[in-house]
């Protein structure tokens, strides 16, 4: 409660893993669920299959099939098998999330991600564990390449609307010169989940999966188990919320 708090503005943003995979989830993996996605034109035509969405670094994968992760199961709601896919491969959107319905609607396959919470529900497009892939920098690479910014860790929860996403950080640091800093507070992340994974500068070597106590909600239906992760990820141009 000491701690000044955080000046408004754009920052170089380095995020820790559970922040990072909070992201990937939230802000991203929900827009690839293809029950919301083939309703939606504006959407559509945005995540388009084969268009550039970040740097070639860039990986996003959902993957059901990680024995003692929360979001395995060996076989869907419908009966298919469950799978690794790749959302975005090397900065590409190359794949979305299916139900055999959904699939059908598209032209596309089925990817084993039609669940329910009980046989008392319609099985509906829903994540497993969902992650960004790491990559070969250390964290102490990434904080040298940053003259002022933020480091931020956790997440006490956010907001999207389509694109547009709000988190809250439970715990963030100042960035001085390549060294994490004094604390800051009310650190307050938000802008548009496109335009941010363009401006992944960095991403680490250094990935967690992190399932938690609760799951996800959609359509009345949760908690459903799912995990997420990532390594360390750096990005420019982050607009915090502050003073």
């Amino acid at each position: 409660m000491k701690a000044e708090k955080v000046k408004a503005g754009k920052y170089t943003v380095i995020v820790d893993q559970l922040l990072a995979g909070v992201f990937a989830h939230e802000a991203f993996g929900h827009l690839s669920e293809s029950d919301f996605l083939y309703r939606n034109e504006r959407v559509k035509k945005i995540m388009e299959l084969g268009k550039r969405f970040g740097p070639d670094e860039l990986s996003i994968v959902d993957d059901g099939t990680l024995l003692g992760e929360r979001g395995y199961y060996k076989y869907d709601d419908e009966g298919v098998r469950s799978q690794k896919t790749y959302l975005i491969k090397d900065g590409i959107l190359v794949g979305r999330l299916h139900s055999r319905e959904t699939a059908g609607k598209m032209g596309e396959k089925p990817t084993g991600n039609a669940r329910c919470i009980s046989y008392r529900f319609h099985p509906i497009v829903r994540m497993s564990c969902t992650f960004i892939e790491p990559r070969e920098m250390s964290l102490e690479e990434m904080l040298s390449g940053v003259k002022r910014g933020i480091y931020a860790k956790g997440a006490y929860g956010g907001q999207t609307q389509l694109e547009m996403f709000t988190f809250s950080a439970r715990r963030a640091y100042l960035i001085e010169d390549g060294k994490i800093g004094p604390l800051t507070r009310d650190v307050v992340l938000s802008g548009n989940v496109f335009e941010t994974l363009k401006n992944v500068e960095a991403i680490g070597n250094d990935i967690k999966l992190h399932g938690g106590l609760g799951g996800c909600g959609k359509d009345g239906q949760g908690p459903l188990p799912t995990s997420t992760g990532s390594p360390h990820v750096r990005i420019k141009n982050v607009i915090i919320g502050g003073k």
